[in-house]
């Protein structure tokens, strides 16, 4: 399939989902999309004589409704949308999905905030080319790492050019060696400015590491003395680089208050939505913790992991 097409095909499954599954007027898909409302009927159309649209939508995002409202009303959380994959270790329905369900739902003046990670890189690339230049997009957290791929600068960055949207960057590392340079950082108004403003935030992304295969820890940011404090003190995975305990509590350790990132609490209390993308039975344990602490309104995971989240 050529590029053109495979793009006319992602516009055409997006109208049709922004329709018929988020109830959104044609003329304000029109305007997400940057074309006319009789084109919207067109694309509307050419959905249904391509057999995704019957009665409901026939997309491999959709979900699983009722393992759907089992975590829902299990971890009252607004909205969990379950996946299969169509190829065994293949997330690529799970990005397209929480895209698809991202650009539904943003608002003319909206500030996203954005973590880092590959989950979230991947989900960027799915989101069909929009025009909302009074939005703004901002990172959630400094920098880590030398994967230009996955940091939150380059996330925050490409989700505003795809987006037709506005975009600040967080020149600061993730991390800081010790208190007197956290002090030294925050003192800077720039950098104080942007983790303010993530926390304001009204649309938050973020993924979820979970412990063991945590990329935090191939960053040399982690000390001896840290690892003893997370075994202390419970903690089973991070949040946009904030490690968090069994109960979803951010952990008492040193090591966070150490990150340049916007406080999860302030952030869970301002934003309209936090959408996590967290997949593989592995991370089962931190999506749990997260669910278990308010922390997320709308959850993207597989199918395998929710039946876990499920069952304990």
């Amino acid at each position: 399939m050529k590029v053109s097409e495979d793009a006319n095909i992602r516009k055409i499954t997006l109208a049709a989902e922004m329709y018929y599954i988020y109830d959104m007027a044609q003329k304000e898909i029109a305007e997400r999309l940057g074309v006319s409302r009789p084109w919207v009927s067109k694309l509307l159309k050419r959905a249904k004589e391509m057999d995704i649209v019957r009665i409901e939508i026939n997309s491999p995002m959709v979900g699983s409704p009722e393992l759907e409202k089992i975590l829902m009303d299990k971890y009252r959380i607004n909205r969990v949308s379950v996946i299969r994959p169509m190829v065994a270790g293949d997330y690529t329905n799970i990005s397209m999905a929480a895209a698809n369900y991202l650009v539904s739902h943003i608002k003319p003046d909206d500030t996203i905030g954005i973590s880092w990670g590959m989950s979230i890189a991947n989900m960027i690339s799915h989101v069909v080319e929009m025009h909302l230049p009074e939005v703004t997009v901002v990172p959630l957290v400094g920098g880590a790492g030398s994967e230009a791929d996955c940091l939150s600068n380059v996330n925050a960055n490409r989700l505003s050019q795809v987006l037709g949207a506005k975009c600040k960057l967080l020149h600061a590392n993730a991390c800081c060696a010790d208190q007197t340079e956290y002090q030294v950082i925050m003192s800077n108004q720039k950098v104080r400015e942007i983790v303010e403003l993530g926390e304001q935030s009204d649309i938050a992304l973020v993924g979820l590491g979970n412990l063991e295969n945590s990329r935090i820890f191939g960053y040399d940011y982690v000390t001896e003395h840290d690892k003893e404090q997370m075994e202390k003190a419970g903690v089973v995975g991070d949040i946009a680089f904030r490690f968090i305990d069994k109960g979803g509590e951010e952990a008492d350790i040193d090591f966070n208050k150490r990150v340049v990132s916007s406080s999860l609490s302030v952030l869970r209390k301002n934003a309209r939505e936090v959408i996590a993308l967290a997949y593989g039975t592995e991370k089962a344990e931190v999506i749990k913790a997260a669910l278990k602490g308010g922390l997320l309104t709308t959850l993207f995971t597989d199918y395998d992991t929710a039946q876990l989240l499920a069952g304990e």
